[in-house]
């Protein structure tokens, strides 16, 4: 029996120039979500608590710059 790999995950990126921290949703390997920027300190917010961006226009910024973006820590 394997084991599922998840539809929907949760990251917070973070841009490398600006250290701007976003929450990006991923499904099926295709960022679908952004929720952001988060200020400074705070913590991601429960995925099931808030709007998150989903317009193809403002998504794709981050798809075409996901070089100067890093998984934040």
């Amino acid at each position: 029996m394997s084991i599922a790999e998840p539809v929907t995950i949760y990251q917070v990126w973070q841009h490398i120039v600006t250290s701007e921290r976003w929450l990006v949703r991923i499904e099926l390997d295709a960022l679908t979500g952004l929720y952001g920027p988060l200020a400074p300190g705070q913590s991601a917010p429960d995925p099931d608590t808030i709007q998150f961006e989903d317009h193809p226009d403002d998504l794709e910024w981050v798809v075409r710059s996901t070089d100067r973006f890093r998984l934040s820590r």
